[in-house]
């Protein structure tokens, strides 16, 4: 749901409690104005947590409305559900990351072309984000335009895939300099460098995208790193970062400090990895 209104922002999307077929599994719901099926279509594609999205019509309101549409009573009304997006059977397997390759500087100092990697041993090694967590980010950033996005935990490049898949120009940034090559073949620009200490100008950056390490004892460089997330953003620009639950209160609490507006905090259950989706938004800075 987070996902969709953010991406229809201009259109007036907002959350609904409820709606048609409110007894399956599995479904939500999104108000929005009065938007074309296509152009709904054009901005939800690709989303990440759905796999499938319908316009949900009165049927008095559709001249013709095909056989196929499901149909369904609401509010003593009857509707019809237009389909406007399914996600392609396969297309997020097809993505994984251990179905892509990646250009990695290996212990022998060679760089190689690995197939599925997915990280090193340890626990802060740049582990492989999946192409269902990665859109998230992607689209919980999404403003009406797209311009820069930074993920300064960038890993094997999901979200940087993700992001330039959608239209944004990335910036890649890891502390390991093993992943350089592999991160600037993919994303617009690479950075080796310290998620704490960003290389970048203050507002110069429109959104960040991340996930940074679930290993505990990395909590105090991801909570350090919202200072600086702060830092970059610029006014109104939008940060969404994927933590371990244990991470979340103090990952949000350093937002807050740094004077990020704070927005969603979602609990996932990702194969019984306990996360958390945090989302902020950067407020107007003061002139001096």
């Amino acid at each position: 749901m987070a996902e969709v209104v953010a991406l229809l922002a201009d259109r007036g999307a907002h959350p609904l409690a409820a709606g048609p077929l409110s007894g399956e599994a599995g479904v939500a719901w999104v108000g929005l104005d009065d938007t074309p099926a296509a152009a709904v279509a054009a901005r939800l594609a690709p989303l990440g947590y759905s796999g499938a999205v319908e316009l949900v019509h009165p049927l008095a309101g559709v001249a013709d409305p095909d056989p196929a549409w499901t149909r369904a009573r609401w509010r003593r009304n009857d509707v019809v559900l237009e389909p406007v997006w399914a996600e392609p059977d396969g297309a997020l397997r097809a993505g994984s990351p251990d179905r892509r390759p990646f250009l990695l500087e290996c212990g022998d100092g060679v760089v190689r072309r690995i197939d599925g990697y997915r990280g090193g041993p340890g626990p802060r090694e740049h582990r492989a984000l999946p192409v269902a967590d990665a859109r998230l980010l992607v689209n919980l950033v999404a403003p009406p335009g797209r311009g820069g996005l930074l993920d300064p935990f960038a890993g094997a490049g999901g979200v940087v895939i993700a992001a330039r898949a959608a239209g944004w120009r990335a910036t890649a940034l890891d502390v390991d300099p093993c992943l350089r090559h592999g991160l600037a073949e993919l994303a617009d620009h690479h950075v080796v460098g310290d998620a704490a200490a960003l290389p970048l100008a203050a507002g110069s950056v429109d959104a960040v995208a991340t996930e940074p390490p679930y290993d505990p004892d990395a909590t105090g460089i991801v909570a350090a790193s919202m200072a600086e997330v702060a830092r970059v953003l610029r006014p109104g620009g939008r940060a969404a970062p994927l933590v371990a639950a244990a991470q979340a209160a103090a990952v949000a609490a350093a937002g807050e400090r740094a004077g990020l507006a704070p927005g969603l905090r979602a609990p996932i259950d990702r194969r019984g990895t306990p996360v958390a989706c945090l989302t902020f938004r950067a407020g107007q800075r003061l002139r001096r």
